[in-house]
Formats: structure tokens, C-alpha cells, sequence
């Protein structure tokens, strides 16, 4: 663009209009005080109007705030019963109702809104009129079901509860490895030892239901196509399966006369589910990608950012509830059972679970205030990891 543009550009909408060949009254001329005077423009004496208000109100230049929400220096109502900023229209309970819901009616009409009066705006002139308390409430009392109900869409339901089913194998082993190192503190290995099937078994029935029950539920070939356009997800299902009887093989094969048997036992423990979290982020980066048959409405079945967000709060779950209960645990009491040492192990897979899901939260969603919230559990993470390992290098188990 010339010069010659962008000054015409940039000139008020006034100026332009008369550089446009439009007449342009003369300020020293008072269209009111004399018959004879030449007619004005209403409209260009409007857009002056207007280009003297913006060249005063930013003769100061702008302020660093900006006129944004929550700027500390806008004005509040000057009624003493509104605790709003300024504001020129009046506020009724249908209006603040609305706001409160953070949505619109479709059907809101400002001019025909009767509901009660909280505020008859900052311009009032005269008395300040008192709400009437009786009335507000009787209105939100009567409106209090008004709210539209969200009605998700079903197509995004299936693929949501497909996609979590499919990574309910790695989950199982989780939810079962950790118990069973707990219980190990209590008695010998020749008692808990086949408790180890458990964790095969939770894994096997979670497979079983995602080919059965889940995929009798969804529409025909729902469940094929997807996996199909990720072909990396079989290898993950078959990992997970295989990870979820690592511990069973140890029970039946591993010599119980060894000296490391139970060394051996816990770091197959730690494995199944390390091996179980690499099939689980394969599921959950893999049902973020676009295929295009998937679209719903031009959009992805799975939105990467609040599926991370998802993530990240599993981990903070499993960060809050598990961890403190685990140490103190361990540091107090842990040390009068059979096997103390055991609640490393414990203190291990759940590290293992907050590692894996925290990874998954950052590559899904790298916005900063996820990032942040993941340092935190990392902070909380990578020590813990590390010193169970240690604990577990050097600890003297008991046969």
C-alpha cells in the first residue's frame, strides 16, 4: 500500500468523508443563530462530534490497563445497592440470572424484560430506587430450573467411552499391581505369590469387555474402524495384555529357592506396569489424531487440549491420594510389617502411573498453565521414582 493510503487510512472517518468531496461545515458559523445559514450534514457533523470525543479522550494517550475487564481505574455504579462496574443500561434479574448461568436466552428481549429492577443503570437521575428483595427472589426461585440443560453430543459420548475402554487394560494392571505390593508387606511370598493372577485376569476382562460389551454397544464397525485407522493401537492392546501376566510367569517359573526371588518378583512388578503405561500413552496420543471420516461437525472426536487438561487431573488424583498415604504409611507403621521394604515397590508403581500421565498431558496440551501444574507433579515425581529404585537396590528382603 502507498503512503498516500495509509494516511488516508489512518485519518478520523470525518476527514475522510471530506477529503471524499462531502461538504464541511464551518465551526465558526452557528447553524441555530441565523436563518439564512447554509444547511449541515447531519451526518458529518455526528462523525466530527464523534472525532473531537476520541482526540480529547486520547490526548492523554491510552492508559497501560486498557479499558479491559477488571481495570483498576474504570469506574464503579454509583448506586449505593449495585456493586457493578459503570454501566449505561439498567440490570434486572433476567439479566443477572443470565450472567450468573454465563449464558443468553435466545429468546431475551431488553425492551420487553419485566423482571425485577436491581439497577436502573449509572446514568439514573434522582433517588437511587431500593431492589426489592421479596421479588428478586421469588424470581429466582421460580426461574431456578430455567438454566438450558447440556445435551452432549452422542457421537462424541461413543468415541469418549470407546477410547476409555480401550485403555482400561493399562489401568487394571495399576489399580491391582499397587494393592498387592501392600499386601506383600504382611505375609511371605509362598501365601501372596498367585495373587498374582489378579493382575493378569483384570487385564484379560478388560479386553474381553472392550471386544464384547463396549463393541456390541456402539453402531456396527465403530470399534474396527477406529483401531483400524490407528493400526499402533493393536500392538498397545497386545502389550498391555502382556504385561498385565508378566507377574503370574514369575510366579510360575521363577525358583523359589533363589536368593533374589523376591527382588525378581518386585522389579517384574515395576515392569508390568511401566509396560502397561507405554500401551496406555499409545492409546491416548493415538485417539487425538484427525482422521477425516471421524469429523464431527468439521471437529475431532477427541480435543487434545481438554483431553490433556483430563489427563493431568487423573495424575493430580493419583498424586494427592495415593502418594501421602503410601509415605506415611511406610515411614510409621510400615516398618512392623513382614516386609517393610515392599512399600517402595508401592511408592514405585504409583510413580510410574503419575510419570505416564503427566507425559501424556504435555504433549496434549502445552498450554502454560498445564505446564505449570505439570512441573509440580514432576517436582513430586522424578525424586520419588528415583528413591524407590534406590530403596529397592538396597533393601534385604525377607523369604
Amino acid at each position: 500500500m502507498s503512503i498516500a493510503g495509509d494516511e488516508q487510512r489512518v485519518r478520523p472517518i470525518g476527514r475522510r468523508a471530506e477529503d471524499a468531496g462531502a461538504p464541511r461545515p464551518n465551526p465558526a458559523v452557528n447553524p441555530f443563530d441565523a436563518e439564512d445559514a447554509a444547511p449541515v450534514d447531519p451526518v458529518l457533523r455526528l462523525l466530527d462530534e464523534i472525532d473531537a470525543l476520541v482526540e480529547d479522550s486520547m490526548r492523554d494517550g491510552e492508559p497501560e490497563t486498557g479499558y479491559d475487564f477488571d481495570d483498576p481505574t474504570y469506574p464503579d455504579c454509583p448506586n449505593p445497592y449495585c456493586d457493578e462496574p459503570w454501566h449505561g443500561l439498567a440490570i434486572t434479574a433476567r439479566m443477572s440470572a443470565m450472567r450468573w448461568r454465563g449464558l443468553v436466552d435466545p429468546d431475551y428481549d431488553y425492551d420487553t424484560d419485566d423482571s425485577p429492577l436491581l439497577c436502573p443503570g449509572s446514568t439514573h437521575i434522582g433517588e437511587w430506587p431500593v431492589p426489592e428483595g421479596e421479588a428478586v427472589a421469588e424470581y429466582f426461585a421460580a426461574h431456578e430450573d430455567s438454566e438450558p440443560e447440556f445435551v452432549p453430543d452422542p457421537r462424541l459420548v461413543a468415541a469418549d467411552a470407546m477410547w476409555m475402554a480401550v485403555g482400561r487394560a493399562a489401568t487394571a494392571i495399576w489399580v491391582t499391581s499397587l494393592p498387592l505390593a501392600v499386601v506383600s508387606m504382611f505375609t511371605d511370598a509362598a501365601r501372596w505369590r498367585w495373587l498374582t493372577l489378579i493382575i493378569g485376569i483384570a487385564s484379560l476382562s478388560k479386553i474381553y469387555l472392550l471386544f464384547g460389551r463396549t463393541r456390541r454397544a456402539l453402531p456396527p464397525g465403530y470399534l474396527r474402524q477406529r483401531l483400524s485407522a490407528r493400526p499402533e493401537t493393536i500392538p498397545a492392546l497386545a502389550l498391555m495384555f502382556a504385561a498385565g501376566w508378566l507377574p503370574a510367569l514369575w510366579a510360575w517359573r521363577y525358583p523359589r529357592e533363589s536368593s533374589g526371588y523376591l527382588a525378581a518378583c518386585y522389579r517384574t512388578l515395576l515392569v508390568s506396569c511401566l509396560l502397561a503405561g507405554i500401551g496406555h500413552a499409545v492409546v491416548q496420543l493415538s485417539r487425538t489424531r484427525t482422521v477425516p471420516d471421524e469429523l464431527v461437525d468439521g471437529v475431532p472426536e477427541t480435543d487434545r487440549p481438554a483431553h490433556g487438561g483430563r489427563l493431568l487431573r487423573f495424575a493430580f488424583g493419583w498424586l494427592i491420594f495415593t502418594v501421602p498415604l503410601l509415605l506415611l504409611f511406610g515411614w510409621t507403621l510400615g516398618r512392623f510389617t513382614h516386609q517393610p521394604d515392599a512399600v517402595w515397590v508401592a511408592t514405585g508403581i504409583t510413580a510410574i502411573v503419575l510419570a505416564t500421565l503427566v507425559v501424556e498431558a504435555v504433549v496434549l496440551n502445552r498450554a502454560l498453565l498445564v505446564i505449570r501444574a505439570t512441573l509440580l507433579v514432576v517436582i513430586a515425581t522424578v525424586p520419588l521414582l528415583w528413591w524407590s529404585l534406590h530403596a529397592l537396590s538396597s533393601a534385604d528382603f525377607h523369604h
